[in-house]
């Protein structure tokens, strides 16, 4: 028999042993010597405590000494400041949440929000994505629902625009951003209500929300106009999905009078906006929720929480952004670059001029990460209290058909004496039963 490895399974050996030891109780003393050799050859054990292992009538023969615990550099100290610090930044992933620790502890200790120790904020600095994420995992399964698509294909115009697809996206400028609409409609498309129109730079991850009315082709044309001013560089193109609202005469003549590349991607392909596609709920839904805004007073509390997000995202929340992806059989394979803020990703720009910068630089130094959290917070609970409920779809009428002839009953009996929820659907129900009826008699004579 062929000597077999020490490196075998707790399982194995026992089974081993079960079958070796009902040999070895009925055998000879001959024939216990000859099993006692296969067995040793067969599990490597020594001769002696081979011996002592298949005379025991107990089946837990084997008794591995248990393998000690390393004790964890992490203390509860580490693990308190880290979930505290991950609130504070939105629950983001543990590769997002290493790269901005170092700003953030800077942050905290400038406006002396928390007082952490020389050695926990050393073991912060050095700690890893993977123990950061198995550090919040108890966190994360303390803490559904998707939104109605209110995008309507236009049937005009769709030609003059040009398509970019995902693969497109590589070599982008900072200034080519992706746009969309968020509809707040509580789940009911039907009355009006609000939108948000999200837009996000491809190059640099600068995020930017703002609330519009409605779909309509000014109000788009207002958002575009205040989405010019609010970023930090010069808008070179927007790109879009075939929605009407994007798709129409107004926005097409704003992008070609001042000099913005206006594309579009394919129908029903939403990875040709992958970047805006994954703001949309990262960064809208996240904060806004499904709840349906329809009424001013709704929409200035949601105009105040996109002042204070706008600025928390863009100066503090890192971004990764995919530098390749290739398949390996079905498997695919992405790789993303080094987490980092937009804010960030915009000063390591040689092609953002150095006023941009200085001027940007100036606003982090006085911006307090703590209180632009906390801010957020009242405001997404000042929504929770004031938003319109979720509206019930509406119950289709079930209307019976009564006995008889029923375009025989009177008129004033018909418009009185209606029993169904909808007298209107009724006396229609009745006029199409009565022009029925007089085809067939027609028919007849």
């Amino acid at each position: 028999m062929q000597v077999m490895s020490m490196k075998q399974s707790k399982m194995v050996r026992s089974m081993l042993v079960q079958v070796f030891k009902e040999k070895y109780f009925w055998a000879s003393k001959k024939e216990k010597s000859l099993i006692l050799d296969q067995f040793v050859e067969a599990t490597g054990f020594n001769r002696s405590y081979a011996r002592t292992v298949l005379r025991k009538k107990k089946d837990n023969l084997i008794k591995l000494r248990p393998r000690k615990k390393r004790l964890s550099n992490y203390d509860d100290d580490v693990r308190f400041y880290l979930e505290k610090i991950w609130e504070i930044l939105d629950r983001i992933c543990g590769k997002r949440l290493v790269m901005a620790l170092p700003d953030v502890l800077s942050k905290l200790e400038q406006f002396k929000v928390f007082k952490i120790d020389k050695t926990t904020k050393e073991k912060l600095l050095s700690i890893s994505s993977a123990t950061v994420d198995r550090l919040l995992k108890p966190a994360r399964k303390k803490l559904g629902r998707k939104g109605t698509s209110t995008t309507k294909q236009p049937k005009y115009l769709i030609d003059r625009i040009p398509i970019k697809t995902f693969g497109e996206w590589k070599s982008s400028l900072p200034g080519f951003v992706q746009i969309d609409l968020v509809a707040h409609n509580g789940g009911n498309v039907f009355g009006g209500f609000y939108s948000t129109l999200a837009a996000t730079d491809v190059c640099t991850g600068w995020t930017v929300c703002i609330l519009v009315k409605d779909k309509t082709q000014f109000q788009m044309l207002k958002a575009l106009i205040k989405l010019k001013k609010i970023l930090p560089f010069p808008l070179l193109g927007i790109h879009s999905d075939n929605g009407a609202e994007f798709i129409n005469q107004t926005i097409l003549t704003y992008a070609e009078r001042n000099d913005i590349q206006f594309t579009r991607g394919r129908p029903y392909k939403k990875n040709d906006n992958p970047h805006i596609e994954q703001k949309n709920y990262s960064v809208v839904r996240r904060n806004t929720g499904y709840l349906r805004i329809e009424n001013q007073s709704q929409a200035d509390i949601i105009r105040s929480l996109y002042q204070d997000l706008n600025t928390y995202n863009n100066y503090f929340l890192p971004v990764m952004i995919l530098k390749e992806k290739h398949r390996i059989g079905s498997k695919a394979i992405r790789r993303y670059d080094e987490a980092k803020s937009p804010y960030r990703r915009i000063l390591a720009r040689k092609d953002i001029s150095k006023t941009i910068k200085a001027s940007m630089k100036k606003i982090y130094e006085k911006l307090n990460i703590f209180e632009l959290k906390n801010q957020v917070n009242h405001w997404q609970n000042e929504i929770v209290k004031i938003a319109a409920p979720i509206r019930n779809p509406i119950d289709k009428v079930k209307v019976r058909r009564k006995k008889g002839i029923v375009h025989t009953i009177p008129k004033w009996r018909r418009e009185v004496n209606s029993d169904t929820k909808n007298p209107f659907l009724e006396r229609q129900r009745v006029e199409e039963m009565r022009r029925a009826a007089e085809q067939v008699w027609a028919k007849r004579k």
